[in-house]
């Protein structure tokens, strides 16, 4: 089971940054109970009966995210900054006075859900384990006259890999560049590097790409005060991540003296759910939204190619170097993921042409997710670790907006809490927006700043090097938007 199909992605897919329209940032998102924004079409269904006219409209953004590091008393930090054009959509109204149901509508939204687009750099000094540590968890339990070193060795690799799977590889490149080394007499594999004057451990993980949703909309208002709709939701994933470690051995009797482990993922596929939603007007001043959102079925592949280097002190005291890049790429998939549901409650105070107040609260079931692999023995193993590691976790944002003529100031805070149980794996995510608008004739244009931060740990390697980097995440997000009305 290669490493992209773990814990973390099952969490990661099911996350959500804040994005959308700059109305809908500068608001927290808090539009459960008002609609009447093009994004507020994905948040709640219902709210694209609440358009008066007909709308459509664009967003682009700029993204800078700043990364602190703090791996074994190492301090780093890496940044990385993105353009995106962020959301587009439209709706259709379709008034009809004499009918209860006086108002129907029809929307299309996309807007990204996650940027991908990440650096991350650790670097420290380890006493314990280094590389070669991940190489011999991986040879544990596989006998020595599975590899053939007489073969090619792109054939070995990929035979190795069809036959036998990710551990057998890891385990074929290890010893195949002595970074790790088989002992016959015992039948057992030795890591021969020494720890004791340290190892110096530089450690890269940059990502990029995006998961971006598509929401097919309809919705109907009834008799000027429940709107009920219904979204169909599609999502495209594009991840791509690029991995590497970098080992140097600060004694000098190690057998080993460098390592250097590169690993490419990319994972590609698509999502499906479904939306049901409600906005009731219990008088002019008072809002109340309800909305479902199912769990995303998400049918995924992966792409992963890797290399490794070795110097080393042969036998005889010289110093040799070694280097495995297979011209493999290795295919893994389709498989499945079932991510979180959720459902959400909302109000809003809207007090005339003055401005409004808004909230939205809701529960994201994380607990309930699952994976369907190739073979059920890795399914099962699999989803007993989301049981035992996540849980189900709640939401809070918050939004309000102040009108002088045409003129809107608008601020929002949200908090999203970590789906899982340990919360220094992933702490809670917290943000705040600020956002201002203005209105001429038929057209409308909207600014929002938004500022956000998390606290996570980054671990290595999911065996052998498990050490973790202690990492503080800092985003800030500038989108504009231009709407006009027709």
């Amino acid at each position: 089971m290669v490493q992209s199909q773990n814990v973390g992605e099952v969490a990661r897919y099911a996350s959500e940054q804040l994005n959308g329209s700059s109305r809908y940032q500068a608001m927290g998102g808090a539009f459960g109970a008002l609609g009447g924004d093009l994004s507020s079409i994905s948040n709640n269904p219902a709210g694209s009966s609440v358009f008066a006219f007909n709308e459509a409209g664009a967003t682009i953004g700029v993204q800078s995210l700043s990364t602190d590091s703090n791996y074994l008393g190492g301090f780093s930090n890496a940044e990385k900054s993105s353009f995106d054009i962020s959301q587009a959509g439209f709706v259709l109204v379709l008034a009809n006075s004499s009918s209860k149901w006086d108002k129907i509508a029809f929307g299309f939204n996309t807007q990204t859900v996650n940027n991908f687009d990440k650096n991350l750099f650790s670097k420290g000094t380890n006493f314990n384990r280094g590389l070669e540590d991940y190489f011999l968890q991986n040879a544990s339990g596989i006998s020595f006259n599975t590899f053939d070193f007489n073969n090619n060795p792109d054939d070995e690799y990929s035979f190795l890999g069809s036959r036998f799977g990710y551990a057998t590889q890891q385990a074929y490149m290890g010893l195949y560049t002595y970074a790790i080394t088989y002992d016959d007499v015992n039948d057992i594999y030795i890591a021969d590097g020494l720890a004791n004057e340290g190892i110096d451990q530089t450690h890269e993980y940059n990502t990029s790409g995006k998961h971006q949703l598509y929401t097919l909309n309809f919705s109907g208002r009834y008799m000027k005060q429940l709107s009920l709709g219904f979204n169909l939701n599609i999502y495209a994933i594009d991840y791509a991540a690029y991995k590497t470690t970098s080992d140097n051995y600060l004694d000098e009797a190690s057998s080993l003296s460098q390592v250097f482990f590169q690993q490419d993922l990319n994972t590609f596929g698509t999502g499906v759910s479904f939306q049901f939603g409600a906005i009731f007007k219990a008088t002019d001043m008072l809002r109340f939204g309800a909305n479902y959102t199912s769990p995303i079925y998400y049918e995924l592949e992966d792409e992963y190619s890797e290399g490794l280097v070795t110097n080393y002190i042969d036998s005889t005291g010289a110093s040799q170097r070694a280097a495995i890049y297979p011209n493999i790429v290795n295919l893994n998939g389709p498989y499945k993921i079932k991510t979180a549901g959720k459902i959400q409650g909302s109000a809003a105070l809207v007090l005339g042409k003055q401005g409004l107040l808004s909230v939205d609260y809701g529960k994201k079931t994380y607990g309930a997710s699952s994976v369907t692999l190739p073979y059920a023995a890795d399914s099962n193993a699999l989803n007993n670790e989301i049981n035992d590691v996540l849980e189900d976790a709640t939401y809070l944002r918050i939004g309000g907006e102040g009108r002088i003529g045409d003129l809107s100031l608008r601020a929002g805070f949200w908090q999203e809490g970590s789906p899982y149980k340990n919360k220094e794996i992933i702490d809670d995510f917290n943000g705040y927006s600020l956002g201002l608008g203005v209105r001429f004739g038929s057209g409308s244009l909207d600014l929002a700043y938004t500022k956000s931060t998390q606290k996570y740990t980054h671990q290595l390697y999911y065996t052998g090097l498990t050490d973790s980097a202690s990492i503080n995440e800092n985003m800030g997000q500038l989108v504009l938007t231009y709407n006009i009305r027709f």
